[in-house]
């Protein structure tokens, strides 16, 4: 009787280690791989960022450049 129990706490203990460790193997795996992305994504999302301002001042300089291009009702020409 007292083998059985031994047998079933050293069985649930090995259970216990064994999805600890595959835990930790995992948590050191992402971590690594989030590291090693880290200057990847801060460059992308620096690119995106300049990207995205170069296009604003772009279209800002283009519809100020013409005028009465404003929208709205266009003026009226001549007699009515």
């Amino acid at each position: 009787m007292k083998n059985q129990l031994t047998m079933k706490v050293s069985l649930v203990l090995t259970l216990v280690v064994c999805v600890l460790m595959s835990g930790l193997e995992i948590v050191q795996s992402m971590w690594a791989f989030a590291q090693g992305n880290l200057s990847q994504v801060l460059n992308q999302t620096g690119n995106q960022t300049g990207n995205q301002t170069g296009n604003q001042t772009g279209n800002q300089s283009l519809s100020s450049a013409i005028p009465g291009q404003q929208g709205g009702t266009p003026p009226k020409m001549g007699p009515s």
